[in-house]
């Protein structure tokens, strides 16, 4: 080996040497500035610690007011201020369903970073990043840094958790939802009834009467035989979220399109292909030939289907309470003679009852594994958690002042109408995407307000009463009636043969139930579904859906 030569291999040994111990020095300071970012000082984080996420924003129903955004808002000015925690997002899409679950899905593909914190609400794409390896679990952390209150919350509705345990470990904190919050009632124009001199429902019989008094008898007053008996969405599924058909399903039997319940087995069954479906479907053809529904029924979807009710052309629909605020208020400014009131679900021939019932989440929150300060998140979770409590050091009166109440005379008010500039919901800026739920609280706190059987004392009790009568009342009927909820027990990641044949099953299903609905096939046509189901990947998806149900059971 000649001079130069040896000593260039000299200089880049050297060179090699400098620059990994930069990197390690590197390293280390970024290890020690972690360790001193997650101290707490008085309190707070200092200096303050940053949790990225992404974000899903439908801007119909989340507002600003004062010139803000996501970026920039008061709630993100207090929890830098109050904790310590500046929340920045790294990107924003339109909402919080397929564009949301495509960008985190592109980030995947593309070996991009994930943010700190994601709120998954796809069951497939949890189970794809538990897999990939690239979020942490959480049992350590829930243990060291989940206050006594959280833990409680865990410990009371541990099914939060099945979506997002593998082998054992959890990886998701749950975002719980109401529990049954998004259950529905049926609105009905009371207007319509009084003027036809009839009587609210109780029986499925009672419902057919109106209806067609409601299609026959010119209950707006136009001259016009263009009136329907009841909204239903059924592009995707008769048992749905607004527009929902499941309560005429729910009179025939404890079984609902698309959901998984228990059978006399005590083992997972799929609603779909049991008999009660049939008699409900055959209900719904009867319906669509005497005229009470949409003639496109079979293509509405939910958003879709509800605009026929907002627009007073049918008489009922059935939604939960939380659509006092969205939409039924745009029923009321096309016409501001219409009056709406919640009924309960009714009886079928054999005096069954039966509404779909809300899962126990929305989805669960997922942690980047390089990230360092889910002591921070719990925190932060703990202070947003304990406002819906009533025990939260930090919201005596309100979320923020001027957003869901205003000061007066030294006392919060919380009318909306005394809200300069109108009220928002500044619990739909935070990072958790809302004030987090505890499952039954908020509907069982209603009704009991409606009953004048408790008063508001907390700032977040009285907001709940300042939502309205409407609100109180329609609650109050929810929790009443809790009884007959049907709920999808089987709540995992979609299973092997799902994913390669659910799509084909779906569509089959789908086709053949509009088709019954349209009279374009026999009743008959049920019973071939039924077969044709089990056969073309069915019985081997009851078979893995039971295996799922198993493992989360501790069986």
């Amino acid at each position: 080996m000649n001079m130069r030569k040896c000593i260039s291999i000299i200089l880049l040994l050297l060179l090699t040497s400098v620059l990994m111990l930069g990197c390690n020095k590197q390293t280390n300071t970024k290890e020690n500035e972690e360790i001193t970012e997650s101290k707490l000082v008085n309190g707070k984080y200092d200096p303050p610690v940053t949790i990225t996420t992404g974000r899903g924003l439908n801007t119909g129903d989340v507002k600003f007011k004062n010139d803000e955004d996501i970026h920039n808002n008061v709630h993100n000015k207090w929890a830098k201020e109050a904790l310590g925690i500046e929340i920045k997002y790294d990107w924003i899409v339109a909402d919080e369903g397929d564009q949301f679950n495509n960008k985190i899905r592109l980030s995947l593909s593309a070996n991009e970073p994930l943010p700190d914190v994601m709120l998954i609400g796809d069951r497939q794409l949890a189970s794809d990043l538990i897999e990939s390896g690239l979020v942490q679990p959480i049992d350590e952390a829930i243990e060291k840094y989940a206050t006594p209150r959280i833990k409680k919350l865990f410990e009371d509705f541990p099914q939060g958790f099945a979506t997002s345990t593998v082998d054992g470990k959890r990886y998701g904190i749950p975002r719980y939802s109401g529990g049954n919050g998004s259950d529905s009632v049926l609105w009905i124009r009371q207007d319509w009834l009084d003027k036809l001199n009839l009587k609210g429902p109780e029986t499925l019989e009672d419902v057919e009467k109106i209806m067609d008094a409601f299609v026959h008898q010119d209950p707006d007053g136009n001259g016009k035989d263009d009136t329907i008996g009841v909204t239903l969405a059924m592009k995707y599924n008769l048992a749905t979220w607004m527009a929902d058909g499941s309560w005429i399903f729910g009179a025939y039997g404890d079984y609902l399109p698309k959901h998984w319940s228990l059978g006399d087995d005590g083992k997972l069954v799929y609603g779909s292909i049991q008999p009660s479906i049939k008699q409900g479907l055959a209900k719904l053809n009867e319906w669509f030939e005497k005229g009470y529904l949409d003639r496109e029924v079979g293509i509405l979807d939910e958003e879709k289907a509800i605009e026929s009710f907002v627009a007073g052309k049918s008489g009922i629909a059935a939604a939960p309470p939380w659509a006092a605020d969205w939409p039924l208020p745009d029923l009321l400014q096309n016409n501001p003679e219409a009056v709406i009131k919640a009924y309960p679900m009714p009886s079928g021939p054999d005096g069954n009852i039966g509404r779909k019932g809300e899962g126990y989440l929305t989805g669960a929150f997922l942690f980047n594994k390089d990230f360092k300060h889910l002591d921070a998140f719990f925190k932060y979770y703990d202070a947003i958690y304990g406002y819906l409590l009533g025990e939260s050091e930090y919201f005596e009166n309100g979320m923020h002042e001027g957003y869901d109440y205003v000061m007066k005379d030294g006392k919060p008010v919380y009318d909306k109408d005394e809200i300069p500039g109108g009220w928002v919901n500044p619990g739909k800026y935070n990072l958790l995407g809302d004030i987090p739920d505890a499952p039954f609280l908020m509907y069982d706190l209603l009704k009991q307000f409606h009953r004048k059987e408790k008063k508001p004392e907390t700032a977040y009790e009285n907001i709940l009463v300042a939502r309205g009568d409407l609100w109180l009342e329609s609650a109050a009927i929810i929790t009443d009636q809790n009884e007959h909820r049907i709920e999808n027990l089987f709540t995992g990641p979609p299973t092997k043969t799902q994913q390669s044949k659910g799509e084909f099953l779906d569509k089959m299903q789908m086709k053949v139930f509009s088709e019954i609905v349209y009279g374009k096939a026999p009743l008959s046509d049920f019973d071939k579904f039924v077969e044709e189901w089990k056969a073309g990947g069915g019985d081997k998806i009851t078979e893995e859906v039971n295996e799922w149900y198993k493992s989360v059971n501790g069986e």
